[in-house]
């Protein structure tokens, strides 16, 4: 599509309005004055490819996009303006256009390569906005069952919910973010996108994707944005996805049948068949309530089974009523006391812990966009020069680059 100098500046100035930049944060990120922006802006200024490339990176779209006859993309401008932070704090903003341009890199390379990308396929469940706590809180555990069942999980732990989002289409993505956000999920045709803030400890950040897995099954048809904040917590939506991280990473089967096996939480006579000569009688025998009770250790081992922190194996077991509110509190002055990290640091070093239940390291964008770049290159689809830009922008080293057959191959 050919477009005139006047309505791509007209496009610019939408890109920076939709994504909450002022001409101000612009001027900085492109080292100009502000009026050198309004001039561009209005169309007295032409912009050069490198400052294109730059605004592009900025607002999350590619320059090619500024040409399209699509034009809007909503769903990371809302990103961009839910996270103002973003907007002053250069590493941030670095971080997040990075990652952006990666995902959007990373589209671009599945539509030259006649990928099919899935998650048009994820299902969409069509609930109303819980209108309140009770309704968010029935609307989780019931979508949280219904996926389990759809993707065949049974009752075991989730080893790795990275893999599941990107088995659905979804494209995953970690990224440094403010303090207080746990990651966003956006649309971009025809894609959903989820990112999770890789500030946080690994337990967080699977807790986060299973989180945001919800916005992009319940919210995507509905909105092209959604931040995670942690002022946000008490919103329907937010109480809603929470509810079904829980219930997705520790289904109730799965944590009742692991307490069972520890012989907790369970009923105070249980049977003792014996036999009286020579035939089988029913017995049973009381168990002591300190034998059925959870403990510190129970809650320790039951977060590092299913992946997740121990402050989530706590509210877990307070909402499936297996531990008051007062036995809660007093499990989590254990874990203040330090006493959960001392024994998972014992587990470790008595190596206790079975390798089925060490989490496998999230998967990352960088890694697709690493696969996707080695296809095209022996597809022929782009030239070595191209390969190499886009294993840098993966994150690789110029030894590792330069390791590769397809990047060395033409190297003069």
């Amino acid at each position: 599509m050919t477009i005139t100098h006047e309505e791509l500046a007209e496009r610019l100035r939408e890109a920076r309005e939709a994504s909450g930049f002022t001409q101000e944060d612009v001027a900085k990120a492109l080292g100009l004055v502000r009026p050198a922006i309004a001039q561009i802006e209005a169309g007295r200024r032409k912009v050069s490819s490198i400052e294109l490339m730059t605004l592009s990176r900025l607002y999350g779209r590619t320059p090619q996009n500024f040409f399209d006859e699509e034009f809007e993309r909503e769903g990371i401008a809302c990103i961009w303006r839910a996270i103002p932070e973003a907007h002053k704090d250069p590493a941030v903003q670095n971080g997040m256009s990075r990652g952006i341009e990666i995902i959007n890199t990373i589209l671009d390379l599945e539509k030259n390569l006649g990928h099919v990308r899935l998650s048009s396929n994820l299902p969409t469940r069509k609930l109303a906005s819980p209108r309140n706590k009770w309704e968010a809180i029935q609307q989780g555990q019931y979508i949280a069952d219904q996926e389990r069942k759809r993707l065949n999980l049974g009752i075991d732990p989730v080893d790795n919910p990275a893999a599941v989002l990107e088995n659905q289409g979804i494209l995953v993505l970690a990224l440094e973010l403010p303090n207080g956000i746990s990651g966003f999920t956006y649309r971009s045709d025809p894609a959903i996108v989820c990112a999770a803030n890789v500030s946080d400890a690994l337990v967080r950040q699977r807790y986060s994707l299973a989180h945001e897995y919800c916005h992009a099954v319940c919210d995507m048809s509905e909105i092209a944005g959604i931040v995670t904040r942690a002022e946000h917590k008490k919103d329907n939506r937010e109480v809603r996805a929470d509810v079904f991280a829980s219930c997705f990473l520790m289904p109730e089967d799965g944590v009742r049948g692991f307490l069972a096996n520890r012989g907790k939480a369970q009923p105070s006579r249980i049977p003792a068949p014996q036999m009286v000569k020579e035939e089988l009688v029913e017995y049973s025998v009381r168990r002591s309530e300190r034998a059925r009770e959870i403990d510190f250790i129970d809650v320790v081992i039951l977060a590092k089974t299913f992946g997740v922190s121990r402050e989530a194996a706590l509210w877990r077991l307070r909402n499936l009523n297996l531990i008051n509110a007062h036995k809660q509190e007093n499990l989590r002055d254990r874990e203040e006391e330090g006493f959960g990290k001392k024994i998972i640091d014992l587990f470790a070093s008595l190596d206790l812990v079975s390798k089925k239940t060490r989490r496998t390291p999230l998967q990352y964008a960088e890694q697709r966009l690493f696969s996707l770049a080695i296809e095209a290159a022996d597809a022929g689809l782009i030239s070595r020069s191209k390969l190499v830009e886009l294993l840098r922008m993966a994150g690789l080293t110029e030894e590792d680059i330069f390791e590769l057959p397809q990047a060395r191959r033409y190297r003069k």
